[in-house]
């Protein structure tokens, strides 16, 4: 606001300060814009800030305290115009990427969310009407519009509160600069606008990145819990499985124990078995060395009464004679 009032009472008042303030604002400016990678991101911006700073400071040496002040000004308006858009391109690459890691994530976890297709950077925004070339006044409501449609545009005008107020009194002392300060005065209220309308899509993306960033912590949440049932539902199946499995080791043990039961029995039976089928064989072996003994006397008694009846037959004399 210094700065405005400054550069729009430059011509009336010839006993301000030197501009030391605007000088070390100016260095502020193209320091935190070098700090910001203007050079990568806004490279034209930069050079042109620090050409301003170094005419500022030549201006300054020689004791030329007007022109110091100008090109300071100038140059800490394009010193922040460079931090303004590198800030906008980082946002921009970081929210594609954010947006990129969101999507591949959801197809793997099977998620899906609303997810704006565009950050607040690449929506379009309408145009405002062109100004005609050489006529400060037409530059000025040009600039004017297109002010008017960043406060009026609801997804962007909550933010860059700030920013949108330095444009306001920028365009404010364009509307009451003198002839010959309305070129410098322009120029400055063309770079305000254009950082107000940087500095709110920039916010606005910031907050689009808050929410994927939450989306994205959701899913997690919602993975490890579907992910901590599925392992409660396997550990539940396992358990089940392991049980079936004992009780079925049980009934195996148990129809073994009583297989070998079964066995031990029949092997007894065999045994029993076995044992008469010997006795009855031993029993019969006896029987039939009786029988073939009582056959073999009754045999040898049959021979000695035969070999008796051949003998008497072979001597009847002395048989009669008895």
């Amino acid at each position: 606001m210094a700065c405005v009032t400054c550069a729009s009472v430059l011509g009336a008042c010839a006993t301000l300060p030197p501009p030391t303030a605007e000088l070390a604002q100016a260095q502020q400016a193209v320091s935190q814009a070098n700090d910001a990678d203007a050079d990568q991101y806004a490279a034209d911006a930069i050079a042109q800030a620090r050409a301003e700073l170094a005419q500022a400071q030549a201006a300054m040496a020689r004791g030329r305290d007007a022109d110091a002040r100008a090109a300071a000004i100038a140059a800490s308006a394009d010193g922040e115009f460079a931090l303004a858009s590198s800030n906008a391109a980082k946002t921009r690459a970081s929210y594609a990427q954010k947006r990129n890691e969101l999507v591949e994530l959801g197809q793997r976890l099977q998620m899906q969310d609303d997810l704006p297709a565009a950050s607040a950077l690449d929506i379009p925004v309408s145009a405002p009407p062109p100004a005609v070339p050489g006529k400060l006044v037409d530059a000025g409501a040009a600039l004017a519009a297109r002010l008017q449609k960043l406060d009026s545009d609801p997804r962007l005008n909550t933010f860059a509160a700030y920013e949108r107020l330095r444009a306001h009194q920028a365009l404010d002392a364009l509307a009451s600069a003198r002839a010959r300060d309305q070129a410098g005065q322009a120029r400055l209220a063309e770079r305000r606008v254009a950082i107000a309308e940087l500095a709110a899509r920039t916010q606005a993306t910031g907050q689009q990145l808050d929410r994927l960033e939450r989306v994205r912590s959701e899913w997690l949440v919602e993975a490890s819990r579907q992910e901590a049932e599925r392992a409660r539902q396997e550990a539940e199946r396992l358990r089940v499985q392991a049980q079936v499995q004992a009780e079925e080791a049980q009934r195996l043990r148990e129809q073994a124990d009583a297989d070998a039961a079964a066995r031990e029995q029949a092997e007894a039976v065999v045994d029993s078995v076995g044992a008469q089928a010997a006795a009855k064989l031993k029993a019969a072996r006896e029987k039939e060395a009786a029988l073939a003994r009582q056959e073999a006397a009754l045999m040898a008694g049959s021979q000695a009464d035969k070999a008796k009846t051949a003998a008497g037959k072979a001597n009847p004399a002395k048989k009669k004679g008895k």
